[in-house]
Formats: structure tokens, sequence, C-alpha cells
């Protein structure tokens, strides 16, 4: 029989007593020792102690000496309130964890169910509130927003807009209104933020697409014919250069902006000769939504096609004479 040296005997009783340690503590995780102290909150996803509760909040309860009343989970509904076990509903949207804690413990005072009840509350986690932004962004859908958030911040969660949106004629709709809200986002973007409004829970933002009513139609001696969104300060020079600039036989002193219904339609000359030769900007005039720019041809001859029909009829001549046909 082999005999135990005093080294080894020792290395056993040091890895009893280790593993005895071990399941010691393993025990007391998986059953944790009673205490006479309240519990305690953890930590919380906000530090501002005056933080007032939202719908759709997710709240913790528990009451010391309770087991009952104790680690109870409950989600704020959407009218305000949750529901706590032997008391019902109580109001908690719009209150703080001490306020709400206060009025838990009244309520089961008047209900004769517990005296002076010393009230945990911890906030698991936060609503997470959404707005729509719809029509002319990136990303159109849902959205999260903080508190503080603005119509630009939902926009740019949105991937911002797209190239057809028609920013002055956004609006926003509130929920439970069917009364949209004007808003010019290419004001916002320049820098006036009066309609920048907060965001509320279930807003819906729409940016539209362009459409006739925000285009200009250039026409007649352009390379490219046709209709083009008007931006602000668009005039008839910017109109001309969208569509590929003049052509050669162009009547630029002669272009003529025509505005108006078809029943009165009003005709402004605009002399853009004399606005690159003379530097006159008078002539340049800004143009309206629907208004129609018109390049005339000029009526000077034509000496390039007088030259094509001379060389055909001198080519026929040539041809005659000789008898080829």
């Amino acid at each position: 029989m082999k005999k135990f040296t005093p080294t080894l005997l020792w290395i056993c009783c040091m890895a009893a007593v280790m593993l005895s340690i071990t399941s010691l503590s393993l025990a007391a995780d998986e059953f944790p020792a009673s205490s006479n102290e309240p519990p305690q909150s953890g930590l919380l996803p906000v530090a501002d102690p005056n933080y007032r509760l939202r719908e759709e909040d997710v709240l913790r309860l528990d009451v010391w000496g309770e087991p009952q009343l104790t680690n109870q989970q409950m989600q704020i509904t959407p009218d305000g309130k949750i529901n706590v076990a032997f008391v019902g509903e109580i109001q908690a949207a719009g209150l703080t964890l001490t306020e709400l804690s206060k009025s838990i413990a009244q309520k089961l005072e008047e209900a004769g169910i517990l005296a002076n009840a010393k009230i945990q509350l911890t906030i698991l986690s936060l609503h997470k509130p959404t707005v729509r932004v719809l029509g002319q962004v990136q990303r159109p859908g849902e959205v999260t927003f903080k508190e503080g958030d603005t119509i630009l911040d939902a926009i740019a969660q949105a991937g911002s807009y797209t190239n057809e949106a028609w920013l002055e004629k956004a609006t926003l709709t509130r929920k439970g209104s069917d009364k949209p809200i004007p808003l010019n986002l290419k004001k916002l973007l320049e820098g006036d933020l009066s309609e920048n409004y907060e965001l509320q829970k279930g807003d819906t933002i729409y940016i539209p697409p362009e459409h006739y009513e925000n285009k200009v139609y250039v026409l007649g001696m352009v390379a490219r014919p046709g209709i083009y969104p008007i931006k602000d300060r668009t005039t008839v020079l910017s109109a001309i250069s969208l569509a590929g600039g003049p052509l050669e036989r162009a009547a630029m002193r002669s272009t003529v902006v025509v505005r108006g219904g078809p029943s009165k339609p009003e005709k402004v000359p605009c002399n853009i000769a004399r606005l690159i030769d003379k530097g006159d900007f008078s002539q340049d005039v800004p143009l309206q939504p629907g208004d129609v720019v018109i390049v005339p041809e000029t009526k000077r001859p034509d000496w390039g096609k007088i030259s094509q029909i001379l060389g055909t009829i001198l080519n026929l001549t040539y041809l005659r004479r000789y008898g080829l046909f």
C-alpha cells in the first residue's frame, strides 16, 4: 500500500477546502439570504430624479417585507396607468418615482392591506416613442425619438429627403388630428427654425413629390426643351441653362416668359442678349411656378441652309447639262 507524504496530504486538504468554499458561494448565489433592508434599486435608465414617467415605461415594484407584493413588473398603459396587485389601477404617467411610490403606499393603506409600506420602484426600460416620416425621404417609415427631438431630427433619422422632395409643401399631422400643419422645410434648412416643432408620439411628417405646380417649361430653340423643377431664385437664364443652353438659331433678344391661365396669359419680354452683352440683370426675370419660357428662332436668313440649297441646285444643273439623268 502506497503511503501519503505530508506534502501530498496538505495539498489534498487545501483542495477540499477550496471545493467547499466554491460550493457555498454557488449555493449563496442560488438562494440569496433574506435581508431586513429594502431591495436596492440598481442602475436606472435615467439618472434624473425629476424624470416624469411616460406611457410604455416598464417598472418593477418591490415592497419591503411583503413577498406577495415584491418583484412586480408592470408597463404603463397608453392611458398612463399601472395595475398593482390587490390595489388595481393607479395613475403613473406624469409622476416621478418618488411621487408614484407615495401614491402606491397611500393606496395600500387605504385598502387596509399595509400601513407605512416601504416602496421601492425601479425603471427597467424607458418608453420608445415613434413618429412616421413618409413621402420623399430615403427611408420612409417609423423612427424613434427622444425628448426634445424636432422635425429636422426625424427627417435625419429617415435618411434625409430625396431630390424629388417638395420641401415647401411638407406637413405635420399630430396624433388624433385630421388637420395637417404646413411645414416649409426649405426655410428650416436655411435657418428659420420657427416651424421646427418638437416631436410628439404618433406624429406623421409627410414630404410630397414635386409636380407641375413647381415646374417651369422651357420651349423653343434650346438644346433640351422640356419641364424643369423651379427652385428659389430660378431665373430665365438659369432655366435656359437647365435646358442645355440656346441653339445657334435662337433669338435670345426675343425671349419671352408666358405666365397665368390660358384665358388671360401675361407675356413678359426678356432681352437675354442685352443681359449677356451689357450686363442688364433686369432682363433676367425671376420665374414663378408654371411659367413657360419660350426662346424663338431668329428671323435673319439661315445662310447655312441657303448654301446647302444652292449647292444642290448647282449639282442638279451640272448633272442635267451632261445628260446623266
